[in-house]
């Protein structure tokens, strides 16, 4: 930064159009550091961090995973957020979340955690879902043998329904007839009835369940997949109506000659083609399937491998140019947007979140990496607002030597990615940050709160008054000519270099 004599330019404020969040440029595929790295034109907001007390007084316990956004009457600013917990005992923290439109950031409120003691407690809370109706799954990775309230089922290895909005389990109950098993996570068709699930174990196995009301998911028909990997196959029924048959769903499968996976981590249905994904961490793949029918089918066609597999490599189209990157191991959960792109966010390797969008074919691929995640920490949750402008994940387990360098998130807050932290992602226009100008210059005074970007330079005669928070970034050179101030109690960050419009 310099003193000098100001040039005259006229910043003129321009409508902008918020792109899809698939729109970025891949980053370049480098190893963990104690950084997060996203796309230029992108911000986040930290909303939750282990330790953080809660409303309740509860601090928010450690291992974030599912990340579960539920809107309140479909709205995309204003809802409930849902994080499990992956560790023993096993934990769900809900909290109610809201983006005011004046200064376009999210606020928190109301946040608990919830009571699993009518249901025997709860373990390893993995990944999860938002149904159809707007209550939250979560799911049980642990399935135990141990019945410690003699109901005559297992503890644990079950899903469990809860409702945001009173932060109660359903039905006071687990649902029993989804099974017993290494829950990871489930889907739940838009026909409210059909749930593709399965069991994060090796050997894991890939069931359907079709319930017998639409929204009730405590009575119904289980079936498991026996056939091919490449091909077709065939739903098997399962016995699934005593307490006997639901806690030995895995050995029935077993004995029906059930198709093995080596750890099934997520199933998601396409809003593009109606087709079910399953992502399993051991092979390296993502699969994906033709179900004839949600509710009344019993045969399965086009069983493939979508992406990934085995010692696979894609090209990827960087800043630096074409690189060729492994797909690596440990592709975790997944998430598709309403474009029909699939995220798949990485759990081994070097634990990126990537994005499959919907040209990608084996022989045709399109990838791209979108998040680089700090040193030893994987990726996870990952749901969408309804209007795709904002993205909800969490960083889990990162090292807790990752503080040797801080990050501003779009509140200008200084972050160390040492602790499992739930984060808002959004494209800068959504944060109300203006895109790069060929050069910015600022007479008014007060000078407002906001970001101010300049993809050549910038010039600033004006007043930063308390509380305001201003940030400039110019790519050449900044101008603080005489007037410029800050009074104490604001905050004003600077930088020259990398703002590039997007």
């Amino acid at each position: 930064m310099c003193l000098g004599t100001p040039i005259v330019n006229n910043f003129i404020e321009v409508d902008t159009i918020v792109m899809p969040l698939s729109n970025f440029t891949s980053l370049i595929p480098e190893n963990q550091n104690d950084s997060l790295f996203i796309p230029s034109g992108y911000n986040f907001q930290v909303i939750a961090q282990r330790g953080d007390l809660m409303s309740d007084g509860n601090a928010f316990p450690p291992k974030f995973d599912f990340t579960g956004f539920v809107p309140i009457n479909q709205s995309s600013t204003n809802g409930y957020l849902s994080i499990n917990s992956e560790y023993a005992p096993g934990a769900v923290s809900i909290m109610d979340i809201n983006f005011d439109s004046t200064t376009l950031r999210w606020s928190k409120s109301n946040s608990s955690a919830i009571d699993f003691s009518p249901v025997v407690g709860t373990i390893a809370n993995c990944s999860g879902s938002v149904t159809p109706w707007n209550t939250i799954i979560t799911c049980e990775e642990y399935a135990t043998s141990i019945d410690s309230n003699n109901d005559n089922y297992n503890d644990t290895g079950w899903a469990i329904e809860i409702n945001p909005a009173t932060r109660t389990i359903v039905n006071n109950e687990k649902i029993w007839a989804l099974g017993n098993f290494a829950h990871e996570n489930l889907v739940v068709h838009p026909n409210q009835r059909t749930v593709y699930q399965g069991a994060d174990s090796n050997p894991g196995y890939l069931f359907k369940y079709v319930a017998d009301m639409a929204q009730n998911l405590h009575s119904g028909k289980l079936y498991v997949y026996v056939g091919s990997k490449s091909g077709s196959g065939n739903w098997i029924l399962l016995n699934n109506t005593t307490k006997v048959e639901r806690n030995t769903t895995m050995s029935q499968a077993a004995n029906l000659g059930a198709t093995s996976f080596a750890g099934i981590e997520d199933v998601e249905i396409s809003p593009k083609d109606g087709k079910v994904y399953l992502a399993v961490k051991g092979e390296s793949a993502v699969y994906r399937f033709e179900d004839s029918d949600p509710l009344s089918g019993t045969t399965v066609t086009n069983f493939e491998t979508y992406v990934g597999g085995s010692g696979q490599t894609y090209n990827l189209d960087t800043q630096s140019g074409i690189i060729n990157e492994p797909w690596g191991t440990g592709n975790d959960n997944l998430a598709f947007d309403n474009e029909g792109n699939l995220w798949v966010l990485q759990d081994g390797s070097k634990n990126f979140v990537w994005l499959v969008d919907t040209l990608h074919t084996q022989l045709n691929p399109s990838v791209k990496i979108f998040m680089r995640t700090p040193a030893g920490s994987e990726p996870t949750g990952l749901t969408f607002s309804p209007d795709n402008k904002f993205m909800f994940m969490s960083i889990q387990h990162p090292s807790g030597a990752n503080n040797s360098s801080t990050q501003q998130d779009v509140n200008s807050s200084n972050i160390t990615f040492e602790k499992d932290v739930s984060l808002i992602i959004a494209r800068n226009e959504t944060w109300g940050i203006k895109p790069c100008q060929e050069n910015i210059s600022l007479s008014q005074s007060p000078i407002s709160s906001g970001t101010y970007q300049s993809s050549d330079n910038l010039q600033a005669t004006g007043q930063i008054v308390s509380p305001s928070k201003v940030f400039f970034n110019a790519k050449s050179y900044m101008l603080l000519n005489q007037g410029f101030s800050v009074d104490a109690g604001a905050n004003f960050t600077g930088q020259i270099g990398g703002c590039e419009n997007n």
